[in-house]
């Protein structure tokens, strides 16, 4: 089996609506994600909107959110440059790799959906059944994605994310831009949830969504099932 190589399309965006608080990228959703792709003979590309240093939400940097594979983030010091010097996205070449991936935080809420750079790189994968994976607000990156045909990307496809009541419970339905699950819904994808916090992975076809930072690591395992 050859060596895979897989792009990780993360936020450069740092600030949580008008707040005057941080936000970035849940970091277990990019560590767990990033080992179970590692560990399995994988070359991984960070990538983000802007390239250079991607933020971290602080919230996911607190103790209780940590987990074996933030643990070994932190000490891996590959991974601490690749989130240092990630790759502008519109320098990254698609055919070059074989698994797309985003991880979610809030951040992407702001600066991965109706983006062009990232609508082109979505089809051109999906063009050769290459594996998309997104998960938690990371699923973010379909909204405004047009088929050929003009079509919403997500139409008629069965998919999941986090929901709108986990953003409730978070308190930030006020904060977002929009409600991910209704954007969904609205561009015409069939949307599945389970419980609040459950780890819970929908595939169709080659696109691959995980629910909320539960579940990161699954959603990698099932595209690595995949390949």
């Amino acid at each position: 089996m050859k060596k895979l190589k897989v792009l990780i399309v993360t936020t450069s965006h740092d600030q949580l609506g008008v707040t005057g608080e941080k936000t970035g990228v849940w970091l277990e959703e990019l560590a767990g994600p990033y080992y179970e792709f590692k560990d399995n003979n994988a070359t991984i590309t960070i990538a983000s909107p802007k390239g250079g240093s991607v933020p971290l939400d602080p919230k996911s940097e607190l103790p209780e959110w940590q987990t074996e594979f933030t643990r070994r983030f932190y000490k891996d010091e590959e991974a601490l440059q690749a989130i240092e010097r990630s790759i502008d996205v519109k320098a990254i070449h698609p055919s070059d790799y074989d698994v797309l991936f985003f991880p979610g935080g809030h951040g992407p809420m702001w600066d991965l959906g109706d983006n062009a750079q990232i609508a082109s790189m979505i089809n051109e994968f999906d063009k050769y059944k290459k594996p998309i994976g997104l998960v938690c607000h990371g699923v973010v990156a379909l909204k405004g994605v047009k088929t050929d045909d003009g079509m919403p990307f997500v139409n008629g496809k069965n998919l999941t994310s986090f929901t709108n009541s986990e953003e409730d419970a978070v308190g930030l339905s006020d904060v977002v831009p929009f409600l991910l699950e209704d954007a969904l819904i609205e561009e015409g994808a069939i949307y599945i949830k389970e419980d609040d916090w459950s780890d819970f992975v929908v595939e169709d076809g080659n696109l691959v969504t995980g629910q909320n930072p539960q579940s990161s690591v699954s959603t990698a395992k099932r595209i690595l099932k995949l390949i």
